[in-house]
């Protein structure tokens, strides 16, 4: 007979009771994945209307830092769903293979810009010489990603590592254009293409931070030219190579 799985507490308990008891800090979990402090904070918020969730691949790193078992982090509607978790987010797959029902391929882009009137527009062009990527549905749906609003970027520079490095891809949620404090997202500035945490201030100004701070400072572009010179892309979401979101 099969036993119902006992009722955990919430995901943001788990989160900080583990942390708790690892004697960590916010901060501690916080340079784990060169974020700030406040996201962590989220991750652990009461109030749902403040509380983000961290990826699977966080989860992971977290069970690994704090020592408590990776299935502590799942959710109930996790287990019920029978979710394979040990199966990589990203599987390599033969190009002859078709997608399975559960699976969403995308493609890598460029990304273009054109200009004209003061205002830029973005196109995407697919690279006819890489394979796309197959990614599990069930991950989309929690993370409430629609799967035709992602787009997949190849990274160039050092600039983000060790969170991110060269010939790393990642994919990139278009709807999230919206910055939130310490997120990393793609964006135009000026008639470059750039990925980056971004960081609002209250004066309007808008810093761009790379993880790699001792090759590259910090850049602020200020209130009166955030409109003409950024454009925000999305997101990142998830990567795949040799850093860690």
């Amino acid at each position: 007979m099969n036993k119902t799985p006992k009722k955990k507490s919430e995901l943001w308990q788990r989160l900080r009771e583990a942390r708790t008891r690892a004697q960590l800090t916010q901060q501690d979990i916080a340079n784990l994945f060169g974020i700030t402090r406040e996201a962590v904070s989220q991750w652990e918020s009461p109030r749902p209307e403040k509380r983000t969730r961290p990826s699977i691949d966080q989860l992971k790193q977290i069970a690994k830092k704090t020592g408590a078992p990776f299935e502590d982090y799942l959710t109930n509607d996790d287990i019920d769903a029978g979710t394979d978790w040990s199966s990589p987010l990203v599987r390599g797959f033969h190009p002859d293979d078709p997608a399975r029902d559960d699976e969403i391929r995308i493609p890598e882009d460029r990304v273009r810009f054109s200009g004209g009137n003061g205002q830029y527009a973005v196109s995407y062009e697919a690279i006819s010489d890489s394979e796309p990527a197959t990614y599990r549905l069930s991950w989309f749906q929690k993370e409430r990603i629609n799967p035709k609003k992602a787009k997949r970027f190849r990274v160039t520079g050092n600039s983000m590592e060790p969170l991110l490095f060269p010939g790393d891809s990642i994919l990139v949620n278009l709807e999230e254009t919206s910055v939130r404090e310490g997120q990393v997202y793609v964006f135009r500035h000026g008639d470059q293409l750039k990925v980056k945490k971004l960081i609002p201030k209250a004066d309007g100004s808008l810093v761009l931070r790379s993880i790699n701070r001792d090759d590259y400072p910090d850049d602020t572009v200020p209130a009166d030219q955030v409109a003409d010179q950024i454009t925000i892309i999305g997101r990142v979401r998830d990567k795949s190579g040799r850093g860690g979101l």
